[in-house]
């Protein structure tokens, strides 16, 4: 929750749910090949800084630092941008649309934010978060003077001081017209939404921070005794035992959905109506139209996936999941594991086993065609779309995505000999 603390509710679940047209055959016979063009985009190296490195949103761009000698450089796209003492051992942050690069330097024992290589005021701290709003204009983060925390916009103190900024925060909404930051104050927490603090609770979910596609919604869960509730748009839902996941809206910013506990009994609560779950859920997924929903739960050892509170398979767990949806709400599709090996479902069909499916790459093309996600046999790694295996790779970039850029063209970034690489791929017939 704080800067320095763990929430311990985290939705790590790396079940897609995708809703498509029905492709010709069988889905895992591959109709398709794939043509690959690489682009390099600088040599990985022992001296880069994990904690730093940073994927563009687009996933068209890398960004780290990396020690030479005495002093740390930023790294981008595998040139040298600007060299200081130290830089802050958390990720870098670029913008929406890739352009601007920020991230915590130092200066003597002060600390500031760098804007595309300019800094900002001096702090005795920065927070690990940095913030940009949804079209790149402004860019929001914490900043300390003594035991004092305080917001940061576009290089302007915003309201009061606190004794922290909780971790994950600031947000912006995805229209841009609101900031949300979470803050202690005294001994309780408070969300703050565009200067104004709401009711004082003794924890927020970490990462439960969330707003409708809209924007004009926002919600969270947080503890107050030894109870947690939701809290829509500053008015308190009902308390249990526990909230398993962060809430969810639907795409059209019409429902929302969430788990929760009450003793030993495990709930969905949807749009303020409690169902029963078929075990602890641990992520949740609308359909594109916002009419039906799916979700993950941990029964036992396995998981369960369920489609309208009807149970679909069973399988062994899958950390790290998520659930998405694909653009027309035709087909499921999600990722299982038996034993040491996982694979792709999607209608029921199980496709080729891998030593690993990567679960945030699961994604589905625009015209709802295609299914492509990255896979690991033999400690290599390709793309896989409808069944059809791409060029191999000694490793995928930490935190990097496939994205369509067209029904036929994808993208994402790899590792080949020692290189990052952008690779396009074009989708074509067999």
């Amino acid at each position: 929750m704080l800067e320095d603390r763990k929430a311990p509710f985290l939705c790590k679940l790396a079940v897609i749910f995708i809703i498509s047209v029905a492709l010709v055959g069988s889905l895992y016979a591959a109709e398709v090949k794939l043509v690959a063009k690489e682009t390099p985009l600088g040599r990985a190296s022992a001296a880069v800084i994990s904690q730093t490195f940073t994927v563009s949103p687009d996933c068209r761009h890398i960004a780290f630092a990396a020690t030479k000698g005495y002093s740390m450089a930023v790294i981008k796209d595998g040139r040298e941008m600007k060299r200081y003492s130290n830089i802050g051992m958390a990720p870098f942050a670029f913008s929406p649309d890739g352009k601007h690069l920020a991230h915590p330097v130092t200066k003597g024992a002060r600390w500031a934010v760098a804007l595309d290589g300019v800094e900002g005021k001096l702090y005795d701290g920065i927070a690990s978060t940095i913030a940009f709003s949804s079209d790149s204009q402004h860019v929001a983060y914490g900043a300390r003077t003594g035991d004092d925390w305080v917001l940061v916009v576009d290089g302007k103190e915003q309201g009061e001081k606190y004794r922290a900024i909780l971790k994950d925060t600031p947000i912006y909404s995805p229209d841009g017209s609101t900031i949300v930051y979470g803050a202690q104050k005294g001994t309780k927490v408070v969300v703050i939404v565009n200067g104004v603090e709401g009711k004082p609770f003794d924890e927020i979910m970490e990462g439960s921070v969330v707003f409708s596609p809209d924007g004009k919604q926002m919600a969270y869960a947080a503890k107050r005794g030894r109870k947690w509730l939701v809290v829509k748009d500053g008015q308190d839902r009902k308390l249990y035992s526990k909230i398993n996941t962060p809430p969810v809206f639907s795409l059209d910013s019409q429902r929302m959905a969430y788990a929760a506990q009450n003793a030993r009994d495990n709930v969905l609560v949807i749009d303020g109506q409690e169902k029963e779950a078929l075990g602890e859920v641990e992520c949740i997924s609308f359909s594109p139209d916002g009419k039906r929903l799916a979700y993950i739960a941990k029964n036992g050892l396995k998981q369960v996936f369920v489609m309208d509170g009807v149970q679909q398979m069973e399988f062994d767990r899958v950390p790290g999941n998520k659930i998405a949806c694909s653009p027309d709400g035709k087909s499921v599709a999600y990722t299982v594991c038996r034993g040491s090996k996982w694979s792709v479902v999607r209608n029921g069909e199980e496709g080729k086993q891998y030593d690993r499916v990567m679960q945030d790459t699961l994604v589905f093309s625009p015209n709802s065609q295609h299914l492509a996600y990255i896979a690991q046999s033999d400690w290599k790694y390709c793309v896989v779309v409808d069944g059809a295996e791409g060029s191999k790779y000694s490793q995928n970039v930490q935190n990097s995505r496939l994205i369509f850029d067209s029904p036929k063209h994808l993208h994402s970034l790899m590792q080949k000999r020692g290189q990052y690489v952008k690779v396009d791929i074009d989708i074509q017939p067999q």
